[in-house]
């Protein structure tokens, strides 16, 4: 959960899976096919000899070794950096202790914040309560400031994920009244190896 462009994410995934997917088949191929290995070493000596002779022709001056071509390598390598950070930037919080905070009031308490695991335990021992629901698990997380809630559940094969949204939309209403406070929550609910395992009956909705 984070505030990245899911769309980004898997762009930048495909490009460093194809870049990794094709250095570690040109190495494998270059160590198992002799004419490959020199096509390999050829291009990384034309590689090297190119760079050399860049560096060369675009010298500040001949008095010195600095070059316009070491400039723009620094200068390509700052804006990775810069991207890296933008994107690091963008990143929710990551996971927090935190549910919610409420600021000091007219009276002499000060800040009030309730714990992640209250709403955990409230939640889960709730749901546990359904034979329907195998296990759930309950995180908090921090996206653009903001605390939100997610609620992982794992049904039992044939139940009803209306069913199931309808039951965690009532418990997280009641925990709203209980604290008197909205959280924002994201629920999911998943399927797997062992809800297909414990569909000791088939059902019908």
């Amino acid at each position: 959960m984070n505030a990245t462009n899911r769309g980004v994410n898997r762009l930048i995934l495909l490009i460093v899976g194809v870049l990794l997917l094709t250095a570690g088949g040109a190495t494998v191929l270059a160590s198992l096919w002799s004419s490959a290995a020199t096509a390999w070493q050829m291009s990384v000596d034309t590689g090297v000899a190119w760079m050399v002779n860049a560096d060369d022709v675009s010298r500040v001056s001949d008095a010195t070794t600095v070059s316009w071509f070491t400039f723009a390598v620094l200068v390509t390598l700052l804006l990775v950096v810069l991207i890296a950070g933008l994107v690091i930037g963008r990143l929710g919080g990551g996971r927090s202790s935190i549910l919610m905070r409420a600021g000091k009031g007219d009276g002499a308490q000060g800040p009030v914040t309730i714990g992640r695991g209250f709403a955990s335990d409230a939640i889960v021992h709730s749901l546990a309560a359904h034979e329907d629901i195998l296990s759930s698990r309950v995180a908090a997380c921090r996206v653009r400031g903001t605390d939100v809630l997610h609620v992982r559940i794992t049904p039992r094969q044939n139940t009803s994920p209306v069913e199931i949204a309808a039951t965690v939309n009532g418990l997280l209403d009641n925990l709203s009244a209980l604290t008197g406070q909205h959280t924002p929550t994201y629920v999911s609910i998943h399927s797997g190896i062992r809800a297909r395992a414990s569909a000791d009956r088939s059902r019908v909705n």
